[in-house]
């Protein structure tokens, strides 16, 4: 388990089902088609991060290990909307890269909508470049959906993560 006392009286840890439904109600106001129970239950195998302030839950991060690839793709990443802007995305984005500098993994990667500008601006400030670009089409015109596909090559363990 994963336990990281930060300033501000913040700190980073390992999810546990008891943070369940903090996590679910920060998932609900953040995406348009949220989480169920059994997919963060699934997740916990994973890299599950939780943000929290004193006893109240700020933000979360899941992330996989591709070991075949060693590569780690970031799969989710919310922060409550009333804590948004004040650097807990880039909290959990740092410390979810410190871990897998560790694990010696090599390469990581997000998708993120287009229209999410303030997101994008972080993970190019992190390292991350657009790799890829993805295109959903929609049952009305003009309606698609675009995503960056985007990539941080990881430096090695003895190197240090963007700042």
């Amino acid at each position: 388990m994963i336990v990281k006392t930060l300033d501000r009286g913040r700190s980073i840890r390992s999810a546990t089902e008891n943070d369940f439904e903090q996590v679910m109600e920060i998932d609900r106001l953040s995406f348009s088609a949220p989480w169920t129970y059994n997919f963060f239950e699934s997740a916990l195998q994973n890299i599950f991060l939780v943000l929290e302030k004193e006893t109240e839950l700020v933000g979360y991060l899941i992330g996989c290990v591709c070991h075949d690839l060693e590569k780690a793709v970031i799969i989710r990443i919310a922060v409550h909307p009333d804590h948004r802007g004040k650097g807990a995305a880039r909290t959990l984005m740092r410390t979810c890269l410190d871990l897998l500098v560790q694990k010696e993994i090599g390469v990581v990667e997000l998708d993120v909508e287009l229209v999410s500008r303030g997101a994008i601006k972080l993970y190019e400030k992190l390292g991350f470049r657009i790799a890829d670009v993805l295109v959903f089409p929609s049952d009305f015109p003009g309606d698609e959906e675009t995503f960056y596909i985007m990539r941080l090559e990881l430096p090695k363990r003895e190197e240090q993560v963007g700042s």
